[in-house]
């Protein structure tokens, strides 16, 4: 360790020699008082230069030996400074107890000087001599701790506290001086007693008994129920102690956790298990430290990793005992996740008429009257009790020009402890792919909307209307494209991707028996599906060609169910004619006008055909680039892409048209090899 500063003191050295020049056992005694840092007769201290001053006359032999002695009393005061402004817990109780080992040190030295004391009078009562020399000898172990001292001391000097201050002793406890060795051992010793008892109360009572902001975990004020898990405690890094393992303090922080969750939001207080009552035993003896977790694989250690997994256990069983966690993670694979088929189609049949309306006329309890219909309707009605009571309708904020379509969504709110730790229900990472989930099944639906009724058209008006014969070819040809890739991506999404990592998950949390293993597995499962559903900033152009075929399927649609009415229209029209004439018979004016409305007809079927190609090519050409895209991102890690490009793009279909989309297929496929 680095010494400080030698203080240069200022001594009287006007006299070179004389009667009058000061003898060393004169000198000797003040330096006494010097070494406790008292101000006597001949050295007193400036306390503006912040150094000892001899106010005697010193002879040339004198002078250096008094000011290498003076160090001893500048060293002294640096280490009783600290002492005083850290005692009685002033600056925390760390602080305390290493001014209270620091004050130990000084009382050894003390004792060490009234020998000197009692050495220098038998000295001047029996004559003899005891000189500055000797008092020098005396001084040199001394000296070196003193600077070793006041060297630790200016180093935790400063607004550290805590675990920040023992960090900065703890490497001195493997140093090779035995001296700091012992001190910094001491001091460890002393100064974690308090962190000990804060630590035990932490993982036993889950509560922070932190009176003077030293420990490592800190509470952060105004956070609610509902954010307590994630937000309300959270580890300061600089007050770790640098002995602890990054592992020990991740499980000392999650052990309090769980047992404050317990207390706080479960309203359950299970029996102590075995690890937190040891852990009991050891802040109720309140004299024990943390000097063992220097040493790897400590007694210590071992028993926060029981106490973190017996916790986790505790809490685990709980939630799947009391709270049903894994029968609501099925509910939110059947309704969030849209697992539930028939009930999603009974839904779709519902609402579909309401949903197409402005936002504006729409109302909560007309929704959630219509969601207990399509329950009952479907298989749903034989679900739990505990899963239907979660659901529920959430209609978003409009805007006003929104229709139902934008502002519907499911709501699976479970509320309590699992609302907390997995945040099931607000804007989380179910509702995104619900919303994601639902336009897919819209689409969905409205091409077999559409399917149907070009069939109910081609039916009635095929033979009677034949001007539209072309037309409801071109959209029959152009519905089937749209229903074969919709379909691929819709199959893709919910069987290749939910379905799939959902059984990795059942899987996961069934061998689980520890809550960070639910926790992860969850987070894993949502990640993936988000992932393999290209909804992540990663794959956004991609998601973004997706959701232009589906403003395609939307368009077509308006232009369709037009197109639809308008036939029907003049289905009707030529119907009620061909009556009209058998009864009345026919004229110059009847047949001029039913050639001017054919005309007009002819007209819109032109129209409605230009833009049914326009929308195909336009379709077509979105379609190619999303496959290109596709490729592109199944080169990574997802196969599963690059097979669904493959269904999409069956026979090559797209690709013999498309040179660009063919190199690219065929790039692919060889590098896979």
């Amino acid at each position: 360790m680095s010494t400080p500063k030698t203080i240069i003191t200022k001594t009287n050295t006007n006299k070179l020699e004389g009667d009058d020049t000061i003898s060393d056992i004169e000198i000797i005694r003040s330096l006494l008082y010097c070494f406790q840092g008292v101000d006597s007769h001949r050295i007193v201290f400036n306390q503006n230069e912040k150094q000892f001053m001899v106010t005697a006359k010193l002879n040339f032999y004198q002078i250096n030996k008094v000011n290498r002695l003076m160090e001893l009393g500048y060293l002294h005061n640096i280490v009783q400074e600290y002492i005083e402004i850290n005692s009685d817990n002033k600056n925390g109780s760390v602080a305390s107890g290493i001014a209270h080992c620091l004050h130990e040190e000084l009382g050894v030295y003390y004792e060490s000087i009234n020998k000197i004391q009692k050495e220098v009078n038998e000295a001047y009562e029996n004559s003899k001599n005891y000189s500055l020399g000797n008092l020098l000898c005396w001084s040199v172990l001394w000296l070196g701790q003193l600077q070793d001292l006041g060297c630790t001391v200016k180093m935790l000097n400063g607004v550290k506290r805590g675990g920040e201050l023992v960090s900065i002793i703890a490497p001195f406890a493997y140093c090779a001086n035995p001296y700091l060795q012992q001190m910094a051992t001491n001091m460890i010793k002393i100064a974690t007693k308090p962190l000990m008892m804060m630590m035990c109360h932490w993982m036993v009572d889950g509560e922070l008994l932190d009176n003077y902001d030293e420990f490592f975990i800190c509470q952060c004020p105004d956070i609610n129920n509902y954010d307590m898990w994630n937000n309300r405690y959270t580890i300061r890094e600089s007050m770790i102690p640098t002995f602890f393992t990054k592992e020990d303090v991740n499980r000392i922080f999650r052990t309090g956790r769980y047992i404050n969750f317990l207390h706080t939001i479960c309203k359950s207080k299970p029996d102590l298990t075995p690890s937190r009552k040891i852990l009991k035993d050891l802040r109720n003896s309140g004299d024990k430290d943390l000097f063992p977790m220097l040493e790897q694989g400590s007694i210590i250690s071992e028993l926060i990793n029981k106490a973190c997994t017996e916790s986790s256990t505790v809490v685990l069983d709980i939630l799947k005992d009391k709270f049903k966690l894994f029968l609501h993670f099925e509910g939110l694979r059947r309704y969030m996740l849209l697992g539930q088929g028939d009930f999603v189609t009974s839904l779709l049949e519902i609402l579909q008429p309401h949903l197409d309306k402005s936002s504006g006329i729409l109302g909560h309890h007309t929704f959630r009257n219509f969601l207990d219909t399509a329950v009952r309707m479907s298989n749903a009605q034989y679900d739990e009790p505990t899963i239907l009571k979660t659901l529920d309708v959430k209609l978003l904020l409009t805007s006003g020009e929104d229709c139902g379509w934008d502002i519907f969504q499911l709501n699976y709110s479970t509320g309590g402890p699992l609302e907390t730790i997995f945040e099931f229900s607000g804007s989380g990472k179910y509702s995104t792919m619900f919303v994601f989930l639902w336009r897919l099944k819209r689409i969905d639906f409205v091409l077999s909307q559409m399917w149907r009724e070009l069939n109910l058209l081609i039916k009635t008006s095929y033979h009677i209307v034949s001007e539209i014969r072309c037309a409801l070819k071109s959209t029959n040809n152009l519905v089937a494209e749209m229903v074969h890739s919709i379909r691929q991506i819709q199959f893709y999404v919910l069987s290749d991707v939910i379905e799939t990592e959902w059984e990795h998950f059942r899987q996961a949390i069934n061998k689980a028996s520890l809550l960070e293993t639910v926790i992860e597995a969850h987070n894993q499962f949502l990640k993936n599906i988000f992932k393999r559903s290209v909804q992540t900033e990663e794959t956004h152009d991609l998601s973004k060609k997706m959701r232009q075929l589906f403003e395609s399927v939307l368009e077509l649609r308006g232009i369709q169910e037009r197109f639809h009415s308008q036939s029907e229209h003049e289905l009707k029209r030529r119907k009620d004619l061909e009556k009209y004439i058998e009864i009345h018979g026919t004229c110059n004016e009847t047949e001029n006008n039913d050639t001017y409305l054919k005309e007009l007809f002819l007209s819109e079927v032109e129209r409605y055909e230009s833009i049914i190609q326009e929308i195909s090519i336009n379709y077509k050409t979105d379609l190619g680039k999303f496959l290109k895209k596709l490729i592109k991102v199944s080169t990574d890690d997802q196969e599963a892409l690059h097979s669904l490009a493959n269904r999409i793009n069956f026979n090559m279909y797209y690709s013999k048209k498309d040179q660009e989309l063919e190199k690219c297929a065929t790039y692919v496929c060889r590098s896979n090899k």
